[in-house]
């Protein structure tokens, strides 16, 4: 019997975590990503989700609902 490998495709997962942001989170995130920042995960509190960038394993930047980028966040990361 062949095992069917049901896991979300990378591509999927990509999908994923750019739903539910905003346009402008959208349109941002792109922006971020032709400069080399990639999405590393998308917090989602209670108002809003919010897209973590980072460029570096230090740098990382959020992506507020209107699109702007907050380079001095107030979240915690976990090492």
């Amino acid at each position: 019997m062949a095992t069917v490998d049901r896991r979300t495709p990378p591509g999927g997962i990509r999908i994923q975590r750019r739903m539910g942001l905003t346009g402008p989170q959208r349109d941002m995130l792109q922006a971020c990503e032709r400069y080399g920042w990639h999405l590393a995960f998308v917090r989602e509190p209670l108002d809003h989700p919010l897209p973590v960038l980072f460029a570096t394993t230090r740098d990382y930047v959020v992506v507020r609902e209107d699109g702007s980028i907050d380079r001095v966040p107030d979240i915690a990361l976990r090492h």
